[in-house]
Formats: structure tokens, sequence, C-alpha cells
């Protein structure tokens, strides 16, 4: 899958739209490498489909967090309780990058991005509940690129939206916020939604037991994001006490599989967010081709984002007919969403 920008401009972008107001370190940084072929060639060693920013910077993170001990390591929030000014960051980030350069280099060409951002679960959620009010049956969830799973436990959390109530798991592994803005308020269940049975599939799942894999999920989080760290920590806690089914291998292949595998008296929910941007068009369409012949025998919801445009999606196919409903807009780390449409 093709960038979708030069890299250099692909760096900028990051810095102005993503990492700015809210990781100063990385917005520099950004700017930094936009400027630097040197660091420009190390970051193309991606994965294609996958994000050189993402990658570059992960890798560097994760070195850090190994407790390599360089210069560098004092302007990170996640490494030191005082870090230093981002502007001053550049040069030892130069300097560590072509010191580490090998090891960058295997990192970043074989790890992908695979956040597992827990956050997301709260835009999540009323979609789960609406799909449960609608269906009258539990769920049974599919969960393409599920990385190490805590996407899937959803129904473990709990959730504050802003409205004196808490929503979810009444004895929950972790407590979530977002703030509602705008729009239409979402029918939301006040217990989670029961789930019949759950799978998560992924091209490389992370197994939180190990050590590497662990450290690669803390590596994605931007340095300043101490809440996310606190509540990845939360959620791996509850996964390894209770570990969801993941199934390695190529999520289009697998989909008819698992569906099968599924209690009929339940409601099928194939879910992803934020996958689908690795995917080629050619693999988007292959993943909606398997749901329509999984739809022939039984009905399907399909939640989702990142397939034609960047809103939260909820499809439901049966009897080859689709209902559509552009349910959301959403913040990536699921900080707020904006409620659109009615059931």
């Amino acid at each position: 899958m093709p960038l979708p920008q030069p890299l250099p401009d692909l760096f900028r972008h990051f810095a102005e739209r993503c990492f700015r107001g809210s990781s100063p370190l990385y917005e520099r940084l950004s700017l930094a490498v936009a400027e630097d072929p040197e660091l420009l060639g190390l970051a193309s060693k991606a994965q294609p489909g996958q994000l050189p920013p993402n990658m570059l910077f992960g890798a560097v993170h994760d070195l850090l967090l190994r407790g390599d001990e360089h210069p560098l390591r004092y302007f990170y929030p996640s490494l030191t309780p005082n870090p230093g000014d981002p502007e001053l960051a550049v040069r030892p980030f130069k300097a560590y990058c072509r010191a580490r350069r090998g090891e960058l280099a295997r990192l970043i060409g074989t790890r992908r991005v695979q956040t597992n951002e827990v956050n997301r679960c709260a835009f999540l959620y009323p979609a789960f509940c609406l799909i449960h009010r609608d269906a009258g049956k539990p769920l049974a969830l599919i969960e393409a690129g599920a990385s190490a799973g805590l996407n899937l436990l959803w129904d473990r959390y709990a959730y504050d939206y802003g409205t004196g109530e808490i929503f979810g798991s009444p004895f929950p592994a972790l407590a979530l916020k977002s703030e509602p803005r705008g729009g239409t308020m979402p029918f939301l269940d006040r217990r989670s939604p029961p789930v019949a049975a759950r799978v998560g599939i992924d091209l490389r799942v992370s197994d939180l037991r190990r050590e590497d894999d662990y450290r690669w999920l803390q590596a994605l989080v931007w340095p300043e994001h101490r809440e996310r760290r606190t509540n990845l920590a939360k959620a791996a806690a509850s996964l390894k006490a209770q570990p969801p089914l993941l199934v390695e291998g190529d999520a289009i292949a697998l989909l008819g599989e698992a569906a099968a595998e599924m209690p009929g008296d339940a409601a099928l929910v194939v879910f992803h967010t934020h996958v689908a941007n690795q995917f080629s068009p050619e693999g988007k369409q292959a993943f909606l081709a398997r749901l329509e012949a999984i739809a022939e025998q039984r009905a399907v919801y399909h939640l989702y984002n990142n397939m034609g445009d960047a809103l939260l999606r909820l499809d439901r196919h049966a009897g080859g007919r689709a209902q559509r409903l552009a349910a959301a807009e959403t913040d990536a780390h699921g900080r707020w969403f904006r409620w659109l449409d009615a059931p």
C-alpha cells in the first residue's frame, strides 16, 4: 500500500495535524525528521501499510524503555519526571538514531502499529448498546486487527460520559472517560450488553505475557500521555487474568471461518478501529465481500472506521441488503466523540 504523500510531507502532516497540542516532543521531532534525509531513510524501512512516523518514534521509544542510558531519554515524560525542552531534543535524537541505526531499522522493518488504544472502547460502547437493542440477543464479537485483544474486553470496563452516571461493568477492570460533543446523545445501556463469544484476528498477535510485546504497546503510546499508559497497564492486567481467544493470520482469509464458529443464537458483530487504513483498496473490497458472503447465512453487524472516511460507521447486512448508519465523529484516542445519526 503506497504512502498517502511524500515522506517529508507526511512527517510535517503528523507534526501539524496529529502531534500539535498533544505531543510537543513528537511535534518538534517530526519537523526535524522532515528535513533530514538520513532519518527519512531510516523511517522508510517500515513495512507496506505501516506509517513511518509511528514506526520511527515507536522504535526509538521502545529502545529507551529497555533502560538504554542516553541523553535523549531525559526529554521523554514517560521516562523522567522533569523532561527537557523539546526544542533541545533534536540533536540528541539524531545522535541516538545514528548510534542505534541497526536496532532501529530491525524494529521498524519487522514491527507493526498495534496501538490497542483502550479508550476507543468509550465510543464503541454506545454502538454495542445500539446493536444489542436492535438485535435483542447477546453479542458474538469478531475483531479484525485485534493486536493483544484489549478492545475485545470492552464489557469489562466502566464508562464516564460526564452525565453523572457510570455505564458498563459494575466491577470494572478500569474506568474510561470520553466527552460527547454536541449532536445526539446515543442510547446507552446502564450495564454492558451480554457477550456470548469473542475472538480477535491479527497478522501478528501481541502476546502480553511476552515482555517485548507488552513493551512495544507501551512504546506506541506518546510520551506525554500518562493516562493512556495507565489505562493500558490496567487493561493488560485484566487480559492476563482472563485472556480472549486470539488467532494469528489474515482477517480477510479467516473471517468466514471465525463467523462459522460463533453461536447462532447471538448477534454477530465484526468490528475494527483504525486498522483498515493498513488495508489496500483491494483488501477493503475483499473484506466487504467476505462480510456479504457471511450475511447470506445470517445477519452481520459491521462496526468500523477508515474504510472510506474517518467516521465511525455501523452497517447491518442481512438478506442481500444493508442498512447503514453514520454513527459518530471520533477522536483517534477516544477522548471525545460526536454522535451523528439516529437509529
